[in-house]
């Protein structure tokens, strides 16, 4: 459910290195809106793991302003496979691991 504190945004398509500029462009447009960011990744058909760089440094971003970003639900298909091959998925970090699977940053 999306209220008007949240700004949501929806990658689709293929999210590799070819097209990370753009996909780094609406992140950081989403963030600079200064609500809480919420990611729809249904439609992601490829994701490599720049995409997943991306999303982390992300999530770490929001976390040191305070601010909330979030996935709308647990990443899945081709990005969950990046996830777990790059150790984004390792139980050392709760935070990591809370965000990846449909959670929210802490603010």
């Amino acid at each position: 459910m999306e209220n008007s504190s949240e700004y949501s945004v929806r990658f689709s398509g293929n999210l590799t290195i070819a097209n990370i500029f753009d996909a780094h462009a609406v992140l950081v447009d989403a963030m600079g809106r200064e609500n809480a960011v919420v990611l729809n990744l249904d439609d992601v058909a490829e994701a490599d793991l720049t995409f997943a760089q991306l999303l982390e440094v992300a999530r770490r971003t929001a976390a040191a302003r305070g601010q909330e970003i979030r996935l709308e639900k647990p990443a899945e298909g081709a990005l969950l496979q990046v996830l777990q091959r790059g150790g984004f998925l390792e139980p050392d970090d709760a935070d990591r691991l809370n965000f990846w699977s449909g959670g929210k940053t802490p603010s």
